[in-house]
């Protein structure tokens, strides 16, 4: 097992996620669509439909370059290129979820549009200017080097370039969350910067703010119904790949947004 304490986070289920995925994937059988898959490849609050409001907020066109920064299992990158025919490549630092990711793509017929690679956001291996879009679901809360970070991401956008994060930010004043959540069992694992931190971030990175929008409201009220929906045993949930302590993680998350300990931010910013 890796020694990078992130990377065991996501690889610490009791069972091989890839597996898992094949196996409900021959079991399934027929062609696959993107609500379908949308409990297990939508690693983030509010799943498929959180992607379509963040994506519709990053004005893609088709012929675009676009980064996704910390892929997870591959569904946001799919979901924008099967909708704007643009090439979208993912990269992510857990071994496992690149290969679930890659499965997925070839299985839905998307892998000429979407490539996954294992790869550190905080020294990505691409050139200067290389995307259009940069975005990032779920994913700065794992990276304490923030500035590196936005650093990293300014480097490889072009100029006039778009980066949009959906993340977890932490409230001023207020407890952290309660532990474990999806994505760290500790608070060794997660660095929440406030609103007014993760601005100022930006900007030392040369990002400037455009679009800050708080949808916290949106992921209680989702929560809420997953908790009166009924069981669909069919579908895939991020359990396959987590393990059955998902169910714990995402009690605790849900829990903290309602005592108002974390906020979900969608927010747009441009390379200046």
């Amino acid at each position: 097992m890796s020694s990078n304490p992130i990377q065991q986070h996501y690889s610490a289920a009791d069972t091989d996620p890839v597996a898992q995925v094949r196996r409900f994937l021959d079991q399934h059988g027929g062609p696959l669509s993107s609500a379908d898959l949308a409990g297990l490849d939508q690693f983030h609050s509010r799943g498929l439909a959180a992607t379509r409001d963040f994506i519709s907020l990053l004005d893609i066109d088709a012929g675009m370059r676009v980064l996704d920064a910390g892929s997870g299992l591959g569904g946001p990158a799919r979901y924008v290129a099967e909708t704007h025919g643009c090439h979208v490549t993912g990269v992510d630092l857990t071994d496992s979820f690149v290969a679930v990711a890659t499965l997925l793509a070839e299985r839905t017929g998307m892998g000429a549009l979407v490539d996954y690679r294992v790869g550190d956001l905080l020294a990505l291996d691409f050139a200067d200017a290389s995307f259009d879009v940069v975005y990032t679901q779920h994913v700065a809360m794992n990276i304490g080097q923030r500035a590196r970070l936005y650093s990293e991401i300014a480097r490889v956008l072009k100029p006039g370039g778009v980066f949009g994060f959906y993340d977890v930010l932490a409230l001023e004043g207020q407890p952290a969350p309660h532990y474990p959540v999806p994505w760290s069992e500790s608070a060794a694992g997660s660095f929440l910067l406030t609103a007014a931190e993760t601005e100022a971030a930006l900007a030392r990175a040369g990002l400037k703010t455009q679009a800050w929008n708080d949808v916290s409201a949106e992921s209680i009220a989702w929560f809420r119904q997953l908790q009166l929906a009924a069981p669909t045993p069919q579908a895939p949930g991020l359990a396959l790949v987590m393990g059955a302590r998902m169910g714990q993680m995402s009690a605790n998350f849900a829990r903290s947004l309602v005592e108002n300990r974390i906020q979900l931010v969608m927010a747009t910013s441009v390379k200046q």
